[in-house]
């Protein structure tokens, strides 16, 4: 019984659904309100405290608003798609140490890392579904576009996330993380992390890659005929693969949720080390993504297959060539 209420606790609580959601909830108002400093604005302001319950008032608004389905649809595919890169968003955050350990516990395993990065692939190719079964010009234009995007991208970004694994001698997300107890891998392959973050911004379609759902182009892209609670889990799933590609930049590159551990138990400065740093990453995100300007579709293409393949090969190179002169520092 007490083994399956702990199960409970840290799968539905914390650092399970409800923490994550809130945690989602959290950077997507950091995430505004940095965007409208870039744009002088104020940003959220009236919804709580320095309108840090908008993003909740904005998917209140959302469930609450009336859920229409087009006739020429396949509807079955229309509210499934949404629903279900959701839920694979959801359960590859499970595997990402917050605490110190997966939400489930004792389920970090070797070669986890892949398994996360292809949740996230599946749940793109969801989205993707989502566009498509819209049945509709300017959707099928942006579900096209997401696989275009995001299966080229998704080569690069394997490539470059292999790198700190080489140098942790393992394809476990915890293992990688307690390699950098004493030097995070930023300071050791700082080439790799500066293309893994640049390969990020397509993967999670910010600008200058934000081509799928280009507004001046093609409308609201795959989102165009959604509305009500379908349209809310669409935003939901683009905002736990922002969560999703932030934390894995901390967790590959900068010590994850390690970090000095004063007062108390140490699994809160596990907590707060790792969201203190996925901040910074959130920060570097849209900092690129508002001093940038929208790419046309022809050059995401081949900005990927010329020039950051070829890179991201050259970064694995070197990261296996000058890891016989860094396995004294990473000890």
């Amino acid at each position: 019984m007490a083994i399956d209420l702990i199960f409970f606790v840290r799968t539905l609580v914390f650092p399970g659904f409800l923490f994550l959601l809130v945690l989602v909830l959290f950077f997507d108002w950091f995430e505004r309100k940095v965007a409208a400093r870039f744009q002088n604005r104020m940003g959220p302001s009236y919804a709580g405290p320095f309108g840090i319950l908008q993003p909740i008032a904005d998917y209140i608004k959302l469930f609450s608003k009336e859920d229409i389905t087009p006739k020429q649809t396949n509807k079955f595919l229309f509210v499934v798609a949404p629903i279900l890169a959701f839920s694979l968003f959801v359960f590859a955050l499970f595997y990402i140490p917050i605490d110190g350990s997966n939400v489930i516990l004792d389920s970090s395993f070797e070669g986890d890392l892949l398994l996360v990065l292809l949740l996230v692939t599946l749940a793109n190719f969801g989205i993707f579904l989502s566009g498509w079964a819209s049945l509709n010009p300017y959707s099928g234009i942006g579900a096209t576009r997401i696989l275009t995007q995001f299966l080229g991208y998704d080569i690069p970004l394997i490539l470059l996330a292999i790198g700190p694994a080489f140098l942790a001698k393992s394809l476990s997300i915890v293992s990688i993380a307690s390699s950098q107890v004493t030097v995070p891998f930023i300071l050791l392959i700082p080439w790799s992390c500066v293309l893994f973050i640049l390969v990020l911004q397509a993967e999670l379609e910010k600008d200058p890659f934000d081509i799928p759902h280009a507004e001046t182009e093609i409308v609201g892209g795959y989102e165009t005929e959604y509305s009500g609670r379908k349209l809310a889990f669409i935003k939901l799933s683009e905002d736990f693969q922002f969560l999703i590609g932030a934390s894995l930049v901390t967790v590959l590159f900068l010590g994850g949720f390690h970090g000095p551990v004063f007062i108390g138990p140490a699994e809160f400065w596990y907590v707060f080390w790792f969201i203190v740093k996925t901040l910074g990453v959130v920060f570097i995100l849209e900092y690129v993504g508002n001093v940038s300007a929208r790419l046309r579709i022809d050059q995401v293409v081949h900005g990927n297959w010329k020039l950051l393949i070829p890179l991201s090969i050259l970064s694995l190179a070197l990261t296996i060539l000058v890891e016989p002169l860094l396995r004294s520092v990473i000890g």
